[in-house]
């Protein structure tokens, strides 16, 4: 049981722990379920509790995890307390929080006026270079930082922007400062607020540019791109994606179809309504070695997966677009939804 299991674990995983547990009907053959239950170690921290009692298993926050991989800093600048984030799909997390100590107001007049303004002035310096001393560590080591959001109350971030402490690769992320009445953490809510659709707007051009450099290298004939499913398995198979991009509309399976009577065994692949269609049939199939009837479905997977994983052991990038641009509805109806830029050519 869901509860047995608990019972193994003396302490909860780092990233978190999700467990589905249910009677699942064998070959979608009602009475013939079967009490199964999943461990899976989450690819992302786990950040809520949830319960969730239903007769599908809740699958989208883990498909989330999949899906969102592009990070997106964020950064809220103020005199006196400043705030550093990320934002990964719907995932917002404060990474640190800075206090200046530096006082905004004085009552001294003449020359002691404007000592303590210099004074001032300096202190901000100092905590804008603290600031970019930790934002520099943070973010350099980030490999999937597509880009940077500033934010805060009045100059202040402007003056951050302009105090070039911050290091040279990651001035180049800045994609907007936009002006937020909070500072600190409650400033990075407001920030995601603000630059939410711009995040979506930068990920349209990328995906844009994407499908740019593969039209440009099919219609100059290259040899350093290709589609389709078996010529992409392909070049897969040989190492030689550089990218691999899918169609986020891309409903293709493979199944390994058996005969548990003499074990021949064969392999299909289907879109989503061919699989339904196939199961609905194949109980009316017999086995083209030893013709029983013993002949069907024991194993299903994604292609999206398969190709993932091959993708993931070979080093290559995954770009996941949506047909809501010209390019992705073209990637899915033009391309059939698989494509591959190359390291190298592969003859087929």
């Amino acid at each position: 049981t869901l509860i047995g299991q608990l019972k193994n674990f003396n302490e909860v995983p780092e990233d978190g722990l999700v467990i589905f547990s249910g009677a699942i009907p064998q070959n979608d053959t009602p009475g013939t379920e079967k009490n199964e239950l999943y461990i899976v170690d989450p690819p992302n921290p786990v950040t809520t509790f949830r319960y969730h009692c239903d007769s599908q298993f809740l699958l989208w926050p883990l498909e989330e995890m999949l899906e969102a991989k592009e990070v997106y800093g964020l950064l809220v600048v103020g005199r006196q307390e400043s705030a550093v984030g990320t934002i990964q799909g719907s995932h917002i997390e404060v990474i640190r929080e800075f206090t200046s100590g530096i006082h905004s107001k004085h009552r001294a007049g003449g020359q002691s006026q404007r000592r303590f303004e210099r004074l001032i002035e300096e202190g901000e310096k100092r905590f804008y270079r603290r600031i970019s001393d930790d934002i520099n560590q943070i973010f350099l080591n980030m490999d999937n930082l597509q880009g940077i959001f500033i934010g805060g109350p009045g100059p202040s971030k402007e003056k951050f922007v302009k105090d070039e402490s911050l290091d040279y690769r990651l001035r180049e992320k800045i994609l907007d400062v936009v002006d937020l009445g909070y500072g600190g953490a409650e400033g990075i809510r407001a920030l995601v607020d603000r630059v939410k659709a711009k995040i979506e707007n930068v990920k349209y051009i990328q995906e844009k540019e994407i499908m740019q450099r593969f039209l440009k290298e099919i219609s100059n004939d290259s040899g350093m791109a290709t589609y389709g499913l078996e010529p992409v398995q392909k070049a897969l198979n040989y190492g030689a994606v550089d990218t691999l991009v899918l169609s986020e509309d891309l409903e293709m399976h493979k199944a390994k179809i058996e005969c548990t009577n003499c074990g021949y065994t064969e392999y299909r692949t289907f879109k989503t309504h061919e699989l339904e269609e196939f199961e609905s049939k194949i109980q009316d199939e017999v086995c083209p070695e030893c013709s029983s009837n013993s002949f069907g479905i024991t194993e299903r997977g994604s292609i999206i997966e398969d190709f993932g994983e091959m993708a993931e052991s070979t080093g290559a990038d995954i770009e996941i677009i949506s047909s809501e641009t010209e390019e992705g509805e073209m990637l899915y109806s033009t391309f059939g939804g698989i494509v591959a830029l190359l390291r190298f050519k592969v003859g087929y």
